[in-house]
C-alpha cells in the first residue's frame, strides 16, 4: 500500500524540479565569459592629413535578457597633429562614429554618434537590442562622413572595426 499523498509536498518537489533544470539550461546557454567586455579602438584621417578621428571603448553581451543586448561605452575624440607632416589647406568632413548590430549578416540594429569638434573628446553609452527572435552575433564599429560626397551617394566609413562577442 502507498502512503498517502501531500499536494503541498508534490507542488514543491515539480517546483523544484523545473527550477533546477531551468538554472542548468541557463548554465549551459550561458558561458561565463559570456558577459565579458570586448575592447575595440578604431580611427580615421580627415582630407587635411592632420585632423585625426578616433574611438576606444567596449562592448558587452548581456547575460541574461529577454530581448538580446550589447552595451556599449567608449569615448571619441578629434585631435590636430602635425608630427612632421604637411597638412593640407582644406577643412575635414564632419564624422560621425556608426555601430550595427548583424544576426548572422543582416543588420538589425544602428546607432550613430556625431563626432566632437578638434581637440574635443566625450565618453558615450548605449545598448543596441534585437527583438526575442533574432540574436546579435557580432557588430560592427566605424567612422564616416555625415554629409555625402558629390558624385559618390554612399556614406564613406572608414577604421570599420568588428566586434565579436568572446568565445
Amino acid at each position: 500500500m502507498h502512503p498517502p499523498q501531500h499536494p503541498v509536498r508534490n507542488a514543491v518537489r515539480a517546483a523544484l524540479v523545473a527550477l533546477t533544470s531551468l538554472f542548468a539550461v541557463l548554465a549551459a546557454a550561458n558561458p561565463a565569459s559570456a558577459g565579458a567586455p570586448v575592447g575595440f579602438a578604431t580611427e580615421a584621417l580627415g582630407e587635411d592629413y592632420c585632423t585625426l578621428f578616433a574611438t576606444a571603448g567596449e562592448a558587452e553581451w548581456a547575460d541574461i535578457a529577454v530581448e538580446p543586448t550589447v552595451n556599449v561605452t567608449g569615448k571619441a575624440w578629434t585631435t590636430f597633429y602635425r608630427d612632421g607632416r604637411v597638412c593640407l589647406g582644406v577643412e575635414p568632413f564632419d564624422r560621425h562614429l556608426e555601430f550595427i548590430a548583424y544576426d548572422k549578416d543582416a543588420p538589425v540594429d544602428v546607432e550613430r554618434i556625431e563626432m566632437p569638434d578638434r581637440g574635443k573628446a566625450f565618453d558615450y553609452s548605449f545598448a543596441l537590442t534585437v527583438d526575442e527572435t533574432a540574436s546579435i552575433d557580432y557588430l560592427t564599429v566605424a567612422l564616416c562622413r555625415t554629409a555625402p560626397v558629390i558624385g559618390n551617394p554612399s556614406q564613406h566609413c572608414t577604421g570599420k572595426f568588428v566586434i565579436t562577442p568572446p568565445a
